[in-house]
């Protein structure tokens, strides 16, 4: 098993290899991963087979990434940001830069069992249903928000008369 960690961010991907302790940041976007797995398929050659990619999953950020690998069958750990941060803690890292991140999180295989490596799969039906429901959190948390503004509004007005 060769672990490669992957810290995913809105424009880009820290991406550690440890075979060459190699640091790198590539796009956040299809064509970009691409590259990067034609240069990990240079380096691990027949062992290719053999990644596992770790990330925290981020919402749409992770979703190139996540379509990638189920597209080309590649063993993911995907942890639990919270898990993750615990283990940063354990392993004493105080600072956090991205790169960092992606070190640590190579180094997260280790929590990791046998059940939770797994090639991702795409449900876009399960997808699509995430999406709408972080929206629905979203509209009613504005709702409420307007809400008490105006409730506090009609209260600043009724002790000025």
């Amino acid at each position: 098993m060769y672990s490669i960690g992957l810290d995913i961010s809105k424009s880009t991907i820290n991406v550690y290899v440890p075979c060459n302790n190699l640091d790198l940041v590539i796009d956040n976007n299809i064509q970009a991963i691409k590259q990067l797995y034609s240069k990990l398929k240079k380096l691990y050659k027949k062992d290719i087979d053999k990644l596992i990619f770790i990330y925290e999953p981020t919402g749409n950020y992770s979703s190139a990434l996540k379509s990638f690998c189920a597209n080309k069958n590649i063993k993911c750990f995907i942890i639990n940001p919270k898990q993750s941060s615990n283990f940063a803690k354990a392993l004493g890292n105080k600072t956090k830069t991205d790169k960092i991140d992606a070190r640590m999180l190579s180094s997260a295989i280790s929590l990791a069992n046998k059940k939770d490596i797994k090639i991702p799969v795409i449900n876009i039906l399960y997808e699509e249903l995430q999406e709408l429901m972080i929206y629905k959190s979203l509209i009613i948390k504005q709702k409420t928000q307007c809400m008490n503004h105006l409730e506090s509004k009609q209260y600043n007005n009724s002790t000025y008369l």
